[in-house]
């Protein structure tokens, strides 16, 4: 909306932008970031000129301005994410993990396990993050048996928090975060997966909670998202897509279609 933000674990440059140099520099951020790049450009049928993430959020932004409504926008997000792990040759892991191994273990691992995937995997995309919404976890007696030193119960994380998610700062784009982040994965994890997940942006901090294993709402019931553009958005279509404006135009809608028809 305009204002600084501040918080971070991340070196904080005189102008407020982060130090992610550290992070880029990791071959786990190499493989993946490239990969996300590669499917976009072949999505927007060219390449950034841009380097680095910079070019990834430059094709992103070019994604959500091209002609057509939000849900065929994110049709097109989620096409993305449904082939980056085909693309790492390793498209096997999502049925099998739906059909063999979430039905088979319990709920607060599963839950972990993703919390892992992204905290390990994903700080390049969105930024260094946290566990949240622990439970508490009985350890085996035969294994503290064995390793005396361990307690009877360990706090196990279910959500992930992005303290300040480099995604969502770098769009500055309330559209760009629902269209292209939000929905999309939530629907992949959910269909792909078996994963229920909610994500909740916060718009005045930007940190973001991912909360694996929660039924997210409809989109226009989602109060985390009912936000107006932000000022600095550098949309060419800004105040059409973000999903304050949508649902205010379904209802204007729905207001002028019982107008008639009472008329009638």
């Amino acid at each position: 909306r305009g204002e600084k933000l501040s918080q971070s674990s991340l070196p904080v440059a005189p102008d407020g932008s982060l130090d992610y140099s550290g992070i880029d520099a990791s071959p786990i951020s190499h493989v993946l970031m490239g990969t996300v790049r590669s499917l976009l450009a072949n999505n927007a049928g060219r390449d950034s000129e841009k380097p680095g993430y910079d070019g990834m959020m430059e094709l992103v932004r070019e994604a959500n301005d091209m002609e057509g409504t939000a849900a065929e926008l994110q049709k097109r997000a989620r096409g993305v994410f449904e082939n980056i792990l085909p693309s790492l040759f390793i498209g096997w892991v999502p049925p099998l993990w739906k059909q063999y191994i979430k039905p088979n273990v319990p709920t607060w691992s599963t839950n972990f396990a993703f919390f892992v995937v992204f905290y390990v995997l994903f700080p390049w995309l969105m930024g260094p993050m946290e566990g949240e919404d622990f439970v508490e976890v009985e350890v085996p007696r035969g294994l503290r048996n064995v390793l005396f030193f361990l307690p009877e119960t360990v706090q196990v994380p279910q959500s992930v928090k992005a303290e300040r998610c480099r995604f969502l700062e770098a769009a500055q784009c309330a559209s760009v975060c629902v269209n292209s982040c939000k929905v999309p994965s939530q629907e992949w994890l959910r269909d792909d997966f078996g994963m229920d997940l909610h994500i909740q942006p916060n718009y005045d901090d930007f940190s973001c909670r991912w909360r694996f294993g929660k039924v997210a709402p409809p989109i226009y019931e989602d109060e985390a998202v009912m936000v107006p553009c932000f000022t600095q958005c550098p949309s060419v279509t800004k105040g059409t897509k973000d999903a304050l404006s949508l649902r205010e135009r379904l209802r204007r809608e729905a207001d002028a279609a019982a107008d008639a028809a009472s008329d009638a």
